[in-house]
C-alpha cells in the first residue's frame, strides 16, 4: 500500500543539519524523509530508486554544485518537486535555479516553519521562495514603479517569455517549437513553469495578463 506521507530527499554535505532537518520533518505526520545524502552523484542515484515526492537540495555540495545537478535530478525523478536550500542571497542564483526547475528557494538560515510550509506549498503545486528572497527580488522593481504585472513578468526566463508570447499569439506548441528550435515536450515545460510564475492557469488568463502588460513589452 502506498504510503500517504509526503516522500523526502534530503541532500547537504553537513551531517548536523541533515540530521536536524531529518528531526525536523519526521516530527510531522504528513512527512517522511525517506533518503539523505550528502554529495550530488550518491542524491541523484538516491532519486532514481526511491522516486520521492521533495527533494531538499542544498546548492553548495562537495562534488557538484545543486545547481549543476539539478537538470540531472529531475531526470532521475520527473515528478520530483525540488527545494533549494542555500547560504547565498545572490539573485541570481535563485532566477537560475527556477529556470532550471526548481519549485522553491529558501535559505538555510533558520530552517523550520518555513521549510515544513515550503514542502507542502511545492506539493500543491505551488511556487515557493522566502519572503525576505521575494523582496529583495522584486525591490529594484518597485523602485522603477512599474506594475504588479510587469514584476511577476520579470520573474520569468527569457525563454518563457518567448514561449507566453506565442502561446498568447494563437502558435501551436509545435509552431514555437519549430521557431525556437525545441521540441513541443519542451514548450509545454516552459508554457507550465511560466504559467505557475504568472498565476494563471488557463490561456484566456494568460492572454488578459499579457493584454495588461502590452505597453510595456
Amino acid at each position: 500500500m502506498k504510503s500517504s506521507k509526503i516522500r523526502i530527499l534530503s541532500v547537504d554535505d553537513h551531517p548536523l543539519l541533515l540530521s536536524g532537518l531529518c528531526l525536523l520533518l519526521n516530527a510531522e505526520q504528513d512527512l517522511e524523509v525517506v533518503g539523505q545524502a550528502e554529495a550530488a552523484r550518491v542524491a541523484c542515484e538516491l532519486a532514481r530508486q526511491l522516486q520521492p515526492d521533495v527533494v531538499l537540495l542544498d546548492i553548495s555540495l562537495p562534488d557538484v554544485s545543486g545547481l549543476e545537478i539539478l537538470p540531472e535530478l529531475l531526470r532521475a525523478a520527473p515528478q520530483a518537486q525540488v527545494i533549494m536550500l542555500t547560504m547565498h542571497d545572490d539573485q541570481q542564483y535563485l532566477r537560475e535555479a527556477l529556470d532550471k526547475g526548481a519549485r522553491g528557494f529558501l535559505p538555510k538560515q533558520g530552517l523550520d516553519i518555513d521549510l515544513l510550509y515550503a514542502v507542502r506549498a511545492v506539493m500543491r503545486g505551488e511556487l515557493f521562495i522566502h519572503p525576505k528572497m521575494m523582496q529583495e527580488l522584486l525591490s529594484p522593481v518597485r523602485q522603477e514603479k512599474v506594475s504588479p504585472e510587469e514584476q511577476l513578468w520579470r520573474l520569468l526566463s527569457q525563454r518563457e517569455q518567448q514561449v507566453v508570447l506565442g502561446v498568447t499569439r494563437g502558435f501551436t506548441g509545435k509552431e514555437i517549437g519549430d521557431h525556437l528550435c525545441l521540441s513541443e515536450k519542451t514548450v509545454a515545460t516552459y508554457r507550465a513553469r511560466a504559467m505557475i510564475k504568472l498565476g494563471v492557469e488557463t490561456r484566456a488568463e494568460l492572454v488578459e495578463l499579457l493584454e495588461r502588460l502590452r505597453p510595456a513589452l
